[in-house]
């Protein structure tokens, strides 16, 4: 079996939604199901451990009332990148992977997260 992943969710109402992404990008994370990637995306960000997802919302969002933090089991092999659009709206990251299909450069970049890694599955276990 996979090791344990910790993906953040935003909280609204009772449904789970992709924290940091908006639009098309924005996926759901209903309990005990298995979600795929959006084609042509970097794939789901997870965090290696529950810690280092804590610390993403405290140094960046420091509302996290709004967020969860959910355990995961990858699907199919995982990836780093050292970038990542730095705006989560779907105009921004429509951009970001287009120019990243055209190696272009893209002018809103930032660091990924420490302990961010890319799969283009998961499995929500709770």
């Amino acid at each position: 079996m996979r090791k344990v992943k910790f993906k953040v969710v935003r909280k609204i109402g009772e449904r789970r939604k992709s924290a940091f992404t908006r639009g098309n990008y924005s996926l759901d994370y209903p309990e005990n199901s298995i979600v795929k990637a959006r084609k042509g995306t970097l794939g789901i960000a997870v965090f290696r451990t529950r810690k280092q997802a804590r610390e993403f919302l405290e140094k960046s969002h420091g509302f996290y009332l709004f967020f969860k933090t959910i355990r995961v089991c990858p699907i199919g092999r995982g990836k780093t990148v050292k970038y990542i659009c730095d705006y989560p709206s779907e105009p921004f990251l429509d951009k970001f992977y287009s120019c990243r299909r055209r190696r272009d450069s893209f002018f809103r970049l930032a660091i990924s997260p420490p302990g961010t890694m890319f799969y283009p599955a998961v499995e929500v276990l709770d």
